[in-house]
């Protein structure tokens, strides 16, 4: 939910709901909260500005407001009186029951507190009318239900109140195009609500025999247990013998300006001080004598600076190369592969913006096509598998490796398209989770496809072996998470691979035609040797990598530090939780498996922008009430709702999640109440950078 209750005195307060769903009925409201409600008080209702739809391939409903509706039905919107929307109104829930409901709504709707009209007086469960302890008895003539719906609503009358609604949070793409009028609703559930045990609604069992209904999104992360507090001595590598403790007595290491809280270290790095000194001397000695370095000293230090990151990942030195970025890496190799008329890349909705944008450009300009697969976090590695080989299947036959082991795609019989390429992340950047991206090399194999790696947020941030992945290429950042100065990143191309790689980007002194050989001799093509020099450039972020590495061992070594922020981003997300209510969720599955060192909550209190443009409002919002409070979280929109995705870092601790997140939750508030319209500068989407970090 996007938004939840703040009280001090939780047990005492009491809530009032508009339920407009199969909530409507009592007795499922009962099963639904585990008592009899025997305190809670029922009215016919109606929300007025909000029209019900039926969500697709479903049999529940959603509602929505007047400019979401107009976009919905865009060919046809519906007039003033028809947006209004039929239910019940009830009072008197805990906090306990509101905390059933969102378990029973799930993750697609925002709770929003908005103005109603009641229609009839309230009456307790002993003494309910007909028509409000079954809705089916509110069709027909005798109550108007649709005509009710097409009323105007007058917002003085002294019937009108306020509650709860879950609001449609998610896409408009999954709502039916068509307003659902209460009889029709009514007339499709009767056959569900008029099957109910008759004891269901004449008698309810003593208090405590009845169980809230198992959530249906099951594999995913509920919220039945205890909201747990993040605990510090679960902090896995905090303190280790003969090395410094890790937290805000880190920070010393760091260039950062006094007070900085910087959860965002996902985003563009943040190299220690031992790499900036490095990199000032180096560049010293660069500058004494640049023929010296440039035609002697640079090539020893490349090729043991691709030694070491090879060693990481577990590949051979021959089979890595450094290249400026994860983008430019994947460029690369999407402008090598000899693409044939009928191929298609896939992509995921959560692909890195600029590699997406990559990948259309291809598509673009050349007869090939483009298959992206729609994911909505958090799905389990198992819903995303199914998804790629459904993708696979759809088009590809089973390859069969031929005597190298290696297999190509074929499309099906009758089908001239084939899967040529998968293109996956390691971890996704917004949200920032951990895909199954070894078992979708396994499906690429399976299917003759190529798989194509980014390992943007991979390297030093979980263990890696690509030779045991078997991955047909991987591209990695080292400015993340292994410390190294930006910009610089790994390529990994396996031996029988390479010759797919004819050229560098740009194209280098190193290339070797074989159309125009070079004059004075034969010199033998080399993949590798390419990327030795294409152009002129400052060598020393990528050689910086050797003096993160350095600083990475001198303080613990790759597995305590990986320990340590995989362990912070977990309890941080489980204090921010605890902080925010149990109306906040963390984006991961039960047990999780999308964290590692990045935890990705929803934020509380604020609704889903109304268009793109009213997001880069929020946003802006949001990045100058950082930049305010001297602090960066990453805040992003997904699934139709906001989440702030956490990067945890050795100079980090626990008490940087809280007050990021206190931090957070008051630009929540203001963008409720509408305080970031009064911005007085908010670039147009069109001017907006175009990053996705």
């Amino acid at each position: 939910m996007t938004d939840h209750v703040s009280s001090v005195q939780q047990d005492e307060q009491q809530y009032d709901f508009f339920l407009y769903g199969t909530l409507c009925v009592p007795a499922v409201l009962a099963k639904v909260l585990g008592h009899k409600c025997k305190n809670i008080t029922f009215q016919d209702a109606l929300l007025p500005g909000y029209t019900r739809h039926k969500v697709k391939n479903e049999m529940y409903p959603a509602v929505i407001d007047k400019a979401r509706t107009d976009q919905l039905l865009k060919d046809n919107p519906p007039n003033a009186n028809e947006v209004n929307t039929r239910g019940t109104y009830v009072k008197g829930l805990s906090y306990a029951d509101v905390h059933a409901l969102d378990m029973f709504e799930g993750e697609e709707y925002s709770r929003l507190r908005l103005p109603l009209q009641t229609l009839s007086q309230p009456a307790n469960i002993q003494e309910l009318p007909t028509e409000l302890v079954n809705p089916t008895a509110r069709e027909g003539p005798a109550f108007k239900s649709s005509s009710v719906e097409d009323e105007p609503v007058d917002a003085e009358k002294k019937d009108m109140v306020e509650g709860w609604v879950y609001v449609w949070a998610g896409s408009l793409e999954r709502l039916v195009p068509q307003i659902w009028q209460f009889e029709a609703f009514i007339r499709a559930k009767a056959s569900e609500w008029n099957d109910l045990p008759e004891e269901w609604f004449i008698s309810l069992p003593p208090d405590g025999e009845l169980q809230p209904p198992a959530i249906e999104r099951e594999g995913l992360q509920g919220e039945e247990e205890e909201i747990e507090d993040g605990d510090q001595s679960k902090l896995k590598g905090r303190t280790a013998e003969g090395f410094e403790e890790f937290g805000k007595g880190m920070l010393k290491h760091w260039a950062f300006r006094p007070g900085y809280v910087n959860l965002n270290h996902g985003s563009y790095g943040s190299p220690p001080r031992h790499v900036l000194n490095y990199m000032r001397d180096l560049s010293e000695e660069i500058e004494s004598c640049p023929d010296l370095f440039l035609r002697r000293t640079y090539l020893p230090l490349l090729n043991e600076t691709r030694q070491k990151v090879a060693d990481i990942i577990g590949a051979e030195q021959g089979e890595v190369v450094l290249v400026p970025n994860t983008t430019h890496g994947v460029f690369n190799v999407l402008q090598n592969i000899k693409w044939d008329e009928g191929d298609i890349i896939v992509i995921y909705s959560t692909t890195y913006g600029a590699v997406a944008q990559m990948a259309k450009h291809f598509a673009d300009v050349l007869p090939i096509s483009l298959h992206i697969v729609s994911l909505t976090f958090p799905c389990t590695h198992a819903e995303i598998l199914t998804a790629t080989e459904d993708v696979l299947a759809q088009y590809n036959k089973v390859a069969i490796p031929n005597y190298t082991g290696q297999s190509r795609a074929e499309g099906k019989d009758g089908n001239h398209q084939r899967v040529r390429a998968v293109l996956c992340d390691v971890l996704a950047s917004m949200p920032g989770v951990l895909y199954p991206w070894e078992k979708v090399v396994t499906l690429c194999k399976k299917y003759g496809a190529l798989s194509i790696i980014d390992g943007a947020h991979a390297i030093g941030q979980i263990p890696l072996d690509v030779k045991k992945a078997d991955c047909d290429f991987f591209v990695s950042n080292c400015h993340k998470w292994l410390m190294a100065h930006r910009g610089a990143a790994l390529l990994y191309v396996p031996t029988h691979n390479q010759y797919l790689m004819r050229t560098s980007i740009p194209t280098s002194a190193g290339y070797e035609s074989s159309k125009y050989p070079t004059p004075g001799g034969v010199r033998c093509w080399d993949w590798a040797s390419q990327y030795e020099w294409t152009g002129t450039q400052n060598w020393t972020p990528l050689f910086s990598v050797l003096s993160a590495i350095e600083f990475r061992k001198s303080i613990g070594g790759e597995q305590r530090i990986m320990d340590y922020c995989q362990s912070l981003a977990t309890e941080g997300g489980k204090r921010l939780k605890k902080k925010w209510g149990p109306l906040t969720s963390i984006m991961d599955t039960k047990p999780p498996s999308l964290s590692v060192a990045m935890v990705n909550l929803s934020l509380p209190h604020i609704p889903a922008p109304n268009d793109a443009a009213d997001q880069v409002k929020q946003l802006c919002y949001f990045e100058e009430g950082m930049y305010e409070a001297n602090c960066f979280a990453a805040c992003y929109v997904h699934g139709g709702k906001w989440w702030v995705r956490f990067s945890a870092q050795v100079w980090n601790d626990l008490s940087d999640f809280e007050y990021v997140g206190k931090v957070l939750e008051k630009l929540c508030l203001e963008i409720k109440n509408g305080k970031y319209l009064e911005q007085k500068s908010v670039k147009p989407v069109s001017d907006v950078p175009k990053q996705d970090k």
